[in-house]
Order: C-alpha cells, then structure tokens, then sequence
C-alpha cells in the first residue's frame, strides 16, 4: 500500500480586501481639562466679623445677590463723622466766598478753606466707598461652592468666604505638537468625551491659541469653549478631543487589521497571481478602521484581511467570503 497524508503547504482561506483611494480626514487627538468660564475664591477686603448669610452652598446666584454681610457699625461711625466735616467745610466755604467778595480775607485765606472743603468731599467719598466693602455681593452670574465661615467668624482679606463658578460654557485647555500649530486656528470646531458621559460627544470651539511655544515640550497652548447650559460638565474634568486639521484628497487605505508588524514596521500580504506576497508597508494617517498606506501598495492592489498567521511568502490563496464586521 502506498502512504498517504495532508499535501505540503496546502492553500490558506483568506478574505481579500481593496486598496481604496479617496479623501482622508487627517485628526489629532489631544487630552484637555474643563475649567470653569469664570471662577474665584470671593475673599472680603476689609476686617470684621460676619453678621449674615444670606447664601446657600450650591445654589446659583446672580449677579449682584447679597451673600456676606460684615459688622459695619465701626465703618458707619467713620461715614458719619466725614458727613459732618464735610458739612462744616462746606458752610465755612459759603461764609469765605463772601468774605472774599467783601475784601475781609485775603485770596490765599479763601484757597485754605476752599482746600479743607475738598478735603472734607475726598474723605467723605471714600468712607462712603469702605462701606460698601462691607457688603459682599455676586461678582457674576453662577453656582456656589460650599462656605468656609459661620456668622459670627472674625475675618480678613485672607479669608476665603466661599468660591463662585460660571458654568454656563467650559474652558477646555490643551495642548498641540508644534509641527500642528498651522493648522489649528480660532473658530475651529472640536469634538469632546468625558468619562462621565462615555456614550456622548460634546461640541467646542477654539478661541485662543497661545502666541507663545512651550520650549520644553515643543507644543502650543490651545483653548475652547464648551457651551454647558445644564451645568453637566464640570471644572478639573479629564477630556478626551477630536480635532479635523485636513484632508487629504487622494489617500490609500485599507483596513487596519490587515497590517501585522515585520521586522520593526508592518507589512501585509498581496496577493498576486493566487499567491501571497509579503510586502512590507510604511503607514500614515489613522482613522477609526482604516489607515493610510504612504508607500509598498498601489490603488486596486487586494491584500489579505484574515488568515494572516497561517500564510508565508508563495502560500496559494482561496478567497474566502467576507464575514460580517461589527
């Protein structure tokens, strides 16, 4: 009897895909973080103790809204006392315009007083402006962060009374490669994901590009607006963006499974003549799927996508029928 057995190198099933030609979006992806559109530590600029609360941690305020009030009774003895100089410089300034009209005092006598009625207006003005520093109010419209004091607390300009944050639009902050920065440009759009909504994709748009290049990382400080009208995002999030920097018109790609690493780079298999031959590739650009082929295929060249690993130089090929990609 003769001996028989599986014949040597028997053809690989393999599912051929086209090198297509066509525009390719070019993207670059980058990590930011949101701040708020406005944000600040609201601190009072003079000494007291806090007599009222008149906020609620979390709560959004207006511009304006009283939030802090500060024992005043001291600031308004002073703005009584000016009130009262400023009065009394003021009749004698009456009487000395009279007396000058009448030659009683002399011109300079009639500048001395007329001095002291100045005087008397400055200092007026000025305790009527501590007085108000007294008061604490919304610098803008926004959400309150929690409070540091209680009523009865003696503060001072150090004091952080409670931080304010604008949240109706985002800043989001990063960075792109120096080699980049022609390309990125104010009013360019961006898309967003943060961990907390993984599913969703937010939309921004650029409005400062720092005129200034980092010469320690060799990048550009980049900045956008997010609009976030129902306040879901929120400062010192962690975001991930999608920026379109170009497109190229006439790209080759294919598939990006059907790249398998080779000696350093990658290579793929074409088939030629029913056979596989390996050819080393050097890629560009990629998108979700697919990359771009800079150099080793040509337009209408049919490269393995499966069996990859069963196949070697001068293996016969049989096509096999594409199966569904999720």
């Amino acid at each position: 009897m003769k001996g028989g057995g599986p014949p040597k190198d028997p053809p690989v099933p393999a599912e051929l895909v086209t090198v297509e030609v066509g525009p390719l979006r070019e993207t670059l992806e980058a990590i930011g973080t949101l701040e708020a559109d406005e944000y600040v530590n609201l601190r009072p600029e003079v000494d007291g103790e806090i007599t009222s609360i008149q906020m609620t941690e979390g709560d959004t305020v207006k511009k304006g809204d009283l939030l802090f009030q500060i024992d005043e009774s001291k600031q308004a003895a002073a703005v009584a006392e000016a009130e009262a100089d400023y009065n009394y410089s003021q009749e004698t300034l009456k009487r000395s315009d009279t007396l000058l009209q009448d030659g009683t005092i002399s011109q300079q006598e009639h500048d001395q007083t007329r001095a002291a009625y100045q005087r008397g207006v400055a200092t007026l003005n000025l305790a009527k402006k501590r007085m108000r520093e007294y008061t604490l109010t919304a610098p803008f419209d926004g959400v309150l962060g929690h409070r540091n004091v209680s009523i009865g607390q003696y503060v001072n300009p150090q004091t952080t009374l409670v931080s304010i944050y604008a949240m109706d639009r985002m800043k989001l902050t990063f960075t792109v490669p120096e080699r980049c920065s022609a390309t990125v440009h104010p009013g360019q759009t961006l898309a967003v994901r943060v961990a907390a909504y993984p599913e969703e994709k937010f939309s921004g748009e650029i409005y400062l590009i720092e005129p200034q290049i980092d010469i320690a990382t060799r990048t550009v400080p980049v900045r956008a607006f997010i609009p976030n009208s129902d306040h879901r995002l929120k400062p010192g999030m962690f975001a991930n963006l999608t920026l379109a920097i170009g497109t190229k018109p006439n790209a080759l790609t294919i598939p990006e499974d059907c790249l398998f690493p080779h000696n350093g780079g990658f290579a793929v298999y074409r088939a030629t003549d029913g056979l596989a031959e390996l050819v080393p590739v050097k890629v560009g650009l990629r998108i979700p799927g697919r990359i771009e082929i800079l150099e080793g295929l040509r337009p209408g060249d049919q490269v393995a996508r499966s069996g990859n690993l069963r196949l070697a130089p001068g293996r016969k090929l049989i096509l096999q029928t594409e199966a569904p990609r999720g």
